[in-house]
């Protein structure tokens, strides 16, 4: 069943969306008719709904149920070096949005290529973590952020850097406020270590050296697990 993340109106058991390309994609790509069943989410607030009616500007849905979803949802903060291109990037919000990290940090290590943030890549970055979660059905969408300064994300959190070590996943025991980072995959340097502070521990993903893509999908899942 369809999921929709948008504002809306509610209008005692009914729901009023004006949103222009959601009503294009019900109409021109799903084809859906009147009672046809869909997912809309607001906030921690998620609706079954059914078509009820439909004009040219508005989409009218009758509220089937209710459903609330805990806010307890597990915090997870991953802090991935950034990539050499940025199709790159919307290739890890997309994968760990849809696995469900709720915390995605992009930061230059001192081999990032790409250093500066782009407001317009963000808000497209911010999209795909949208479609992500709607077509997963996950609950919530993840905070993006690009920092420059990585001693601002560590903050009070302990540090672990997936990086070549003789410990894997299961013999790293982590506090609750872990910041998990991922580098490139042509290492990162003692400059770069020195930012994370002195109490780090670092954790391999396997013998072979991964691109950060493909790092930061494998750690995603396994933290997630």
């Amino acid at each position: 069943m369809q999921l929709f993340i948008a504002d809306f109106e509610r209008q005692w058991e009914n729901i009023k969306i004006s949103n222009q390309e959601i009503l294009n994609q019900i109409r021109k790509v799903l084809r859906m008719k009147i009672w046809d069943s869909f997912f809309v989410q607001n906030g921690n607030m998620r609706y079954k709904t059914e078509i009820s009616d439909r004009d040219d500007k508005n989409i009218f849905w009758k509220v089937v149920e209710s459903i609330e979803h805990p806010k307890e949802i597990s915090e997870i903060w991953i802090a991935i070096a950034m990539s050499n291109k940025r199709d790159k990037m919307e290739m890890i919000v997309q994968k760990l949005s849809e696995i469900g990290i709720k915390n995605i940090y992009f930061w230059p290590s001192e081999r990032s290529i790409i250093r500066q943030r782009n407001e317009k890549k963000l808000e497209r970055i911010n999209k795909i973590a949208k479609e992500a979660i709607e077509q997963s059905r996950w609950r919530q969408l993840p905070k993006i952020t690009f920092e420059k300064d990585i001693s601002k994300i560590i903050e009070w959190k302990e540090v672990i850097v997936f990086d070549k070590s003789e410990y894997n996943t299961k013999d790293i025991w982590t506090t609750k406020d872990t910041l998990w980072i991922i580098g490139p995959e042509w290492w990162l340097t003692e400059n770069d270590y020195k930012k994370f502070g002195e109490k780090i521990k670092t954790v391999s993903l396997g013998d072979t050296v991964l691109r950060t893509e493909t790092a930061a999908i494998i750690a995603a899942r396994y933290l997630k697990n």
